[in-house]
C-alpha cells in the first residue's frame, strides 16, 4: 500500500512535467511566429507602407540634426545637401521628410522659403536656430530632427509618381514647406546614414 502514493506521484509528476513540456512549446511556437510575424506587426512607418503601394521598393536614408544656441553661442544657420555613400542608393528620389524631435526657441527647418518642389534644382535643405533672451534672461534654442529621404524603384503604374510630388508639395513643415528665418547660401555637404533612426 506504501508504494500506490510513490506511484501516483510519479504519474503527477509526469503529468505536471507533460503540461510543462507542452507549455515550452506552445511558448517557443508562439516566439517563433511572432519572430517571423514581426517586421510585418511592427509599426511600419505610414508613409514607407504608402509608397510601397505604388513602388517595389523603398529605400530609406536620414540624417540626424541637434543643435542647441545659448544666448552667449553664435547663431546656427546652414543649408545642407547630403552625399550618399559608399554606394548611392538605386532608386529614384521621391520624398524628403523632417521628422521633428524636439523644438525649442527660435529654430526652422525645411526647403527654401519661395522654392517649389519642381524648381529645386538640387535637394539642398536648410535649419537655423537662433539665439534669444539677454543679459538676465539668458534663454536657449534647440532643434533636434530627423531628415528623411525616401528613394523608390519599380513604380506599379504610370502615375505612381504623382503621389511623391504630392507628399512633397504638401504645405507642412514635415514636407519641408514651412521654413521660417535666415537661409545660408553656403550650401554645406554631409554624409547621409543609409535606414532608419534610432526608434527609442
Amino acid at each position: 500500500m506504501a508504494a500506490l502514493p510513490t506511484c501516483l506521484a510519479k504519474r503527477r509528476i509526469g503529468v505536471g512535467k507533460g503540461q510543462e513540456m507542452g507549455k515550452s512549446i506552445l511558448s517557443a511556437i508562439a516566439l517563433l511566429a511572432a519572430g517571423a510575424a514581426g517586421p510585418a506587426l511592427a509599426a511600419q512607418d505610414a508613409d514607407e507602407a504608402a509608397l510601397l503601394q505604388h513602388f517595389d521598393k523603398v529605400d530609406v536614408w536620414h540624417f540626424p540634426v541637434d543643435t542647441t544656441v545659448r544666448y552667449n553661442n553664435q547663431d546656427a544657420i546652414v543649408t545642407r545637401e547630403l552625399v550618399f555613400q559608399p554606394e548611392p542608393p538605386k532608386g529614384e528620389l521621391c520624398y524628403v521628410r523632417f521628422d521633428l524631435v524636439k523644438g525649442e526657441g527660435d529654430y526652422g527647418y525645411g526647403f527654401k522659403p519661395g522654392t517649389t518642389p519642381a524648381n529645386r534644382e538640387r535637394v539642398a535643405w536648410g535649419a537655423n536656430v537662433l539665439k534669444r533672451g539677454d543679459i538676465l534672461n539668458q534663454w536657449y534654442s534647440a532643434l533636434k530632427l530627423n531628415v528623411v529621404y525616401f528613394f523608390v524603384e519599380g513604380p506599379k503604374s504610370a502615375t505612381a509618381k504623382e503621389i511623391c510630388t504630392q507628399k512633397q508639395s504638401a504645405p507642412t513643415a514635415e514636407a519641408g514647406n514651412a521654413y521660417k528665418g535666415p537661409w545660408a547660401d553656403l550650401v554645406t555637404k554631409a554624409k547621409a546614414i543609409h535606414g532608419w533612426p534610432a526608434r527609442r
